[in-house]
């Protein structure tokens, strides 16, 4: 597994605050983890990664993964990822490395949101489109891969875990009764709710786009 987690909106994220959440998604990714920031207009994007390496150890298949202007932080495995490669080489696509990650970002490429429908795996990944300016985040079908999110008038929010979520400044840690009565009588939080009042699970079989300062969830 890996973690994943990012920010966009108006406001500049201080170094502390991304070194925290990188250090509480280590034990999810302990092999590397990295950041990248971008500026679209007046808004500030941050992507974090934390890697654990299965499918290609090179280091060019680090993450977050840029291409084009493209760029992703995936936590999964995509299962088709060979014969989606082969379809896509065909169509005049060149890799630099083996890895599933690529893979989804050409897909993306050939596809926009529709690169999701040729998937077959468990995923959780967000990927940042510098050309349109849109944040897209998707959850596999199963929601075998996790995914938290949060939205505020200043933001969007996103991470692998509640914890690495809460890091974020703009969060506040305020418990929803409902979620929290459900649980006494389910043993667990049923999706998209979490324990936290600000904080949804982004549910299975779904995607979300952040796009002209807008929330978009979607079922594919």
């Amino acid at each position: 597994m890996c973690g994943i987690a990012g920010y966009i909106g108006k406001n500049q994220v201080g170094n502390s605050v991304i070194n925290k959440t990188l250090g509480l998604m280590k034990n999810r990714g302990p092999d590397y983890q990295d950041w990248r920031t971008f500026i679209a207009n007046d808004t500030n994007v941050y992507l974090l990664h934390s890697r654990l390496s299965i499918i290609d150890l090179d280091e060019r298949s680090n993450q977050p993964f840029s291409f084009n202007g493209v760029t992703l932080v995936f936590n999964g495995e995509i299962y088709n990822y060979i014969e989606l490669r082969q379809d896509l080489e065909k169509k005049g696509h060149k890799f630099k490395t083996k890895s599933d990650t690529e893979v989804l970002v050409h897909l993306y490429e050939e596809h926009g949101t529709d690169a999701v429908k040729h998937l077959n795996g468990m995923f959780a990944f967000a990927l940042w489109d510098s050309s349109r300016k849109r944040l897209w985040v998707v959850r596999d079908r199963l929601g075998i891969k996790p995914l938290v999110y949060f939205k505020s008038q200043k933001g969007f929010v996103f991470a692998s875990t509640l914890e690495a979520l809460a890091c974020h400044p703009d969060f506040k840690k305020e418990v929803d009764h409902d979620s929290l009565l459900l649980y006494f009588m389910l043993s667990y939080v049923p999706t998209p709710r979490t324990i936290w009042t600000k904080a949804k699970k982004l549910p299975p079989g779904h995607w979300l786009l952040v796009e002209n300062n807008q929330v978009r969830i979607e079922q594919y």
